[in-house]
């Protein structure tokens, strides 16, 4: 009996053993997953302002920066800077770089399930396209034959050069021959779209879905029918709106968000020189146009010889070095002017004034209500007005001279001719320039610089960067502990 007791004690004893060697195995499985979830969200700061969602509309940085998380198109930068292709398996061009055949991949699923297709491209571009639609990018695709007769309402559709040859093969033929349309293909706007009857639902074709919307955030979360899911490491992302740039810059400091910068929210111009000391900054070049649209309307500015005497005191150098504070590039290298360069300047800008017979010279310059904007426009004013003796008003109105920002998406500089093309040359590819240099010559812009995008990053993220055309994919980063 003593036996058969103590044979009931040691059981009981190892029993008790092993529901806690379960119970402290099961503890550190939830901790790992605890930890494991929690290692794979990614916060950071966005400005609070209403985004448009729908990649199509899509006409700014910071709302590209959002809408790319969600959608993506046929090819996208990888980190070397180089094209790749994405969506599409295969992309063929003719010699003359005017028609253009693209393969879509085999296992492309929406985020409901429904596979894409070549038609879910092509109706997105031509809706662009539709003049009822009034999209903001509807320029950008008249190199496309008969785009801008489309457009314009003297063509129907079945004329317009952009045909699905079968479910996965796009085709495109262009009225201007175009050497880069595999980067063009990269834009936020030519993405697709699964439109549904409710506007409020998203059907994302990327790496995230749209959870939810509120008052403090964007919740995006992991999309398992992505076709390269495997590779998503993150499983929610978390937007923060923050209305106040300088709070937003301290949520960095913090340690409440994962990076901090562009092309989400602007390092604000007030922590630009503290941003550019700290360890965690990291400079990414783009081929984002930054540059001064003018209105040759205007009674100076009409005047070839005066905006080319008002160009030479443009020091884009100064500007990246001193205000920007990263390494953004001059679009156009300008010489160093001397004391007698400017003396010489000066004089021939006096003789201009009394050609046109004018002794009080105004110019009013807009930055966009954006302080950065604003300091890079009153060092210019401030040169103008030392060397020409010209009264300049900065505002945040419409101007005779406006700061703008151009982004086609590709790595040529000569492409900002697209946008020249269309606001100075009514759209006629006959006068395309075809060197940066004629450009120049003409004045019908002052180019500033190709931007670089400054971010603060925790070093416990890898893989971010910043492609050519400003994107930072969410994707690509890796969260370590």
């Amino acid at each position: 009996m003593k036996i058969l007791k103590n044979k009931i004690i040691s059981f009981l004893l190892i029993f008790i053993f092993l529901l806690s060697s379960c119970a402290s195995k099961n503890k550190k499985e939830s901790e790992k997953e605890e930890n494991s979830t929690k290692k794979s969200e990614i916060t950071t700061a966005i400005k609070k302002q209403k985004y448009n969602l729908d990649p199509r509309y899509s006409d700014s940085i910071e709302n590209d920066a959002v809408v790319s998380q969600i959608y993506e198109g046929l090819t996208e930068y990888s980190s070397s800077g180089k094209i790749s292709l994405n969506e599409a398996e295969d992309i063929e061009k003719s010699d003359d770089f005017k028609e253009w055949k693209i393969t879509l991949r085999d296992n492309l699923k929406w985020s409901n399930g429904e596979k894409i297709t070549a038609k879910d491209y092509i109706s997105s571009w031509i809706s662009i396209l539709d003049k009822e639609n009034k999209n903001p990018n509807y320029f950008k695709l008249f190199f496309i034959k008969n785009a801008k007769n489309f457009y314009d309402k003297k063509v129907s559709v079945n004329d317009l050069a952009i045909k699905a040859l079968d479910e996965k093969t796009i085709e495109v033929k262009m009225e201007y021959p175009i050497k880069n349309f595999d980067e063009f293909l990269s834009n936020v706007f030519m993405f697709p779209v699964k439109l549904t009857e409710d506007s409020t639902k998203f059907i994302s074709n990327s790496a995230f879905n749209l959870k939810e919307i509120t008052d403090e955030k964007i919740i995006l979360e992991k999309n398992n029918e992505y076709w390269d899911a495997v590779n998503t490491h993150i499983n929610t992302i978390n937007l923060k709106f923050v209305e106040n740039k300088i709070l937003a810059y301290q949520l960095f400091e913090l340690g409440q968000i994962d990076f901090f910068g562009l092309p989400f929210y602007e390092i604000p111009y007030e922590r630009r020189v503290d941003a550019s000391k700290k360890p965690e900054c990291l400079n990414f070049k783009t081929n984002i146009f930054e540059f001064l649209s003018l209105d040759l309307k205007n009674e100076i500015l009409k005047h070839k010889d005066i905006r080319e005497l008002l160009d030479n005191f443009i020091d884009s150098n100064f500007l990246a070095n001193y205000i920007l504070y990263n390494n953004s590039s001059p679009i156009i290298k300008r010489e160093k002017i001397t004391s007698d360069v400017t003396k010489k300047l000066k004089e021939n800008f006096e003789s201009k004034r009394n050609e046109i017979n004018k002794n009080e010279l105004k110019l009013s310059l807009n930055y966009k209500d954006v302080k950065l904007k604003e300091r890079i426009l009153a060092s210019i004013s401030k040169e103008w007005l030392d060397k020409y003796n010209i009264k300049i008003n900065l505002q945040n109105d419409l101007s005779d001279i406006n700061y703008q920002t151009f982004n086609f998406g590709t790595t040529e500089p000569l492409d900002i001719k697209y946008y020249i093309n269309h606001i100075y040359q009514e759209d006629d590819f006959k006068k395309m320039y075809t060197n940066i240099e004629d450009i120049k010559n003409d004045y019908f812009i002052f180019p500033i610089f190709n931007r670089s995008f400054s971010i603060l990053v925790n070093n416990k993220i890898q893989g971010l960067f910043v492609s050519p055309n400003g994107k930072l994919l969410i994707k690509n980063i890796i969260k370590n502990k």
